[in-house]
C-alpha cells in the first residue's frame, strides 16, 4: 500500500504518513455514519448546537477509523505524553448529551467509564495482555451502555465513542508486544 506524507495540520488525526485507503474509509465512515445516526435520531438541523453536534459526532466516527491506521498509530506510539492527553481531552460524549439535550448524569457514567478504562489500556503500552484487556474492558462497556437503556442514536454514537478512545486509540495496535 502507498502511503503519502500528512499535511503538519492533520498529524494529529492522520499521523505523519498515511494510506489513500486509510483516508477513505475513514471519511467515508463518518460520514455514512454520521447520516446513519442523523437519520435514526430523527433530530433536525435548525440550529448551531444540534450542527455542533453531529460534527462532533462525524469526528467520533472518524477517530473510530483513523486511530486504528498505520499512520496514527504510529505517531502516537512515539509520543506517549501525547496519548494521554488525547485520552484526556475527549469529552465528546458529554459535549453531544448537553447540545443534544440527553441526560448528562448518563453522558457522565459513560465518559467516566471510557476514560478511566483507557487510561488503564494506555498504561498496559508494550505488554502482550494489552488488547485483550482493552477487548474485555470494550466488552463490559457496552454490557454497561445496554444496561442504561439509551436511545437508538445514542447509543450508537456511544459505542463508537467508547470504540475510538478505549479500544482504537488507547491500544498500539502495530507495536511488537513483550511480555
Amino acid at each position: 500500500m502507498a502511503y503519502f506524507k500528512t499535511p503538519q495540520f492533520l498529524h494529529e488525526v492522520f499521523g505523519e504518513k498515511q494510506s489513500m485507503l486509510e483516508v477513505s474509509c475513514t471519511v467515508l465512515f463518518a460520514l455514512v455514519g454520521s447520516w446513519l445516526v442523523y437519520f435514526v435520531a430523527d433530530i433536525k438541523l435548525d440550529n448551531w448546537q444540534v450542527i455542533l453536534a453531529f460534527i462532533l459526532i462525524a469526528d467520533v466516527l472518524a477517530g473510530c477509523i483513523a486511530n486504528f491506521s498505520l499512520g496514527t498509530n504510529a505517531f502516537y506510539a512515539k509520543r506517549p505524553k501525547n496519548r494521554l492527553i488525547f485520552i484526556a481531552i475527549h469529552v465528546h460524549i458529554v459535549a453531544i448529551a448537553w447540545l443534544l439535550s440527553q441526560p448528562m448524569d448518563i453522558a457522565l457514567i459513560i465518559w467516566t467509564y471510557t476514560i478511566v478504562t483507557a487510561c488503564v489500556v494506555n498504561a498496559l503500552h508494550g505488554k502482550s495482555i494489552q488488547g485483550f484487556i482493552a477487548a474485555n474492558l470494550m466488552c463490559y462497556g457496552i454490557f454497561l451502555l445496554i444496561y442504561l437503556s439509551l436511545p437508538t442514536w445514542f447509543l450508537m454514537v456511544s459505542v463508537f465513542f467508547m470504540i475510538k478512545v478505549l479500544f482504537s486509540f488507547a491500544v498500539d495496535h502495530y507495536r511488537q508486544s513483550t511480555q
